[in-house]
């Protein structure tokens, strides 16, 4: 076994460069991706031209007490341009009595917008009414919100242990789905070292030799695990203490369900390895499926978001939905063991199944 691990290092160590090439661009994902949606979004905003500056800036300090968009007042000119060349995902037409979002996609956050910036209008169009049918409207709109601030009934969200709820952090989930999403290639090609060399006729001739076939798949699959852990266990550690991601302290619970993850995606790519037989059909094959998996796992979308209930069944089958809910549970909710025990246990039959299964297809297909 130690003999397949070196021959497998020496390859690795003339170049190297593949496998830091997925580690930068797992960084640069979450980076791109996942810090835009760590805090508060920047929306841009103009005033129609028959709005009075006065109400346009009230209005915009309504909307600035959400602590989901920022908004800030442009010019008209400035936003269309700014949303037109990809700058501004999305910005707001401000009139007097409604309002127009202009967007480049028409995703997840726009529908928020949308939805911030219609009940605000709502309350200012209430609060308007009411001042036009008071006798006296000087200074109505100051008694409304100071009534507001200490209102007869209030509402208070709780947990089911009676502590604060914490908002759903879109940043974390996307940290976690881009650096265990690349590290699904970087295995793939590792373990297609196997098809290769059954096909150029290396394992043919080590079966001669006194290592056994068990060691030879050890090897290879043991070396193939080392490289993924070691390439999770880097991204994770570049963007929190490179980059300040917040992941939790929970660091012994993360770097078990990595591991496990990583063993669980070696297993995948062994049912792949044996299913296409050759290192070309491995090549065609396994980066046309492997981006699917997030997609159907629901690892860049909201919470609630993503409900087909198929497609769901059907991501059960792979790794990805199993630690993205470990990961997120142990960051976000502080999990125990007691709490992982489901996802790591649909890790472990994953494993067992995929990598029984694809083994048996390579000693089918020699």
């Amino acid at each position: 076994m130690s003999a397949v691990m070196l021959s497998q290092w020496m390859k690795e160590r003339r170049s190297p460069y593949v496998l830091m090439l997925f580690i930068v661009l797992s960084v640069l994902a979450v980076l791109l991706f996942g810090s835009s949606n760590g805090g508060s979004l920047k929306v841009d905003v103009f005033s129609d031209a028959g709005m009075p500056e006065e109400q346009a800036s009230l209005l915009v300090a309504r909307l600035n007490e959400s602590e989901a968009f920022v908004f800030r007042m442009l010019e008209e000119e400035e936003v269309r341009k700014n949303v037109q060349e990809g700058r501004s995902a999305a910005a707001v037409r401000l009139m007097a009595e409604d309002f127009r979002i202009l967007a480049s996609v028409d995703d997840y956050n726009v529908q928020l917008l949308e939805s911030q910036v219609a009940s605000v209008y709502k309350e200012e169009l209430l609060i308007r009414s009411a001042m036009e049918a008071a006798g006296s409207p000087s200074g109505f709109r100051e008694d409304v919100l100071r009534y507001l601030e200490n209102p007869p009934l209030t509402m208070e969200l709780a947990s089911p242990d009676g502590g604060n709820v914490e908002s759903y952090n879109m940043g974390l989930q996307l940290t976690f789905a881009f650096a265990l999403f690349v590290v699904m290639f970087t295995i793939g090609f590792k373990i297609n070292a196997i098809n290769a060399e059954k096909t150029s006729g290396i394992w043919d001739r080590m079966v001669l030799s006194p290592l056994s076939k068990t060691a030879m798949y050890m090897g290879h699959l043991t070396y193939s695990t080392i490289i993924g852990f070691i390439q999770v266990v880097l991204v994770l550690a570049i963007l929190r203490f490179g980059f300040g991601f917040a992941i939790g302290d929970r660091y012994g619970e993360l770097l078990a369900v990595s591991l496990l993850y990583v063993v669980s995606v070696v297993a995948m790519a062994m049912l792949f390895t044996g299913i296409t037989r050759t290192p070309e059909k491995f090549n065609m094959i396994y980066p046309s499926i492997i981006p699917v998996i997030p997609l159907i796992s629901g690892a860049y979308m909201p919470p609630g978001v993503f409900d087909n209930a198929i497609l769901q069944a059907f991501a059960q089958l792979f790794p990805l939905s199993h630690a993205m809910d470990a990961m997120l549970g142990i960051s976000m909710h502080d999990f125990g063991w007691t709490e992982l025990y489901l996802p790591i246990a649909k890790l472990l039959l994953v494993t067992v199944l995929f990598m029984g299964i694809g083994i048996n297809l390579v000693e089918r297909n020699r």
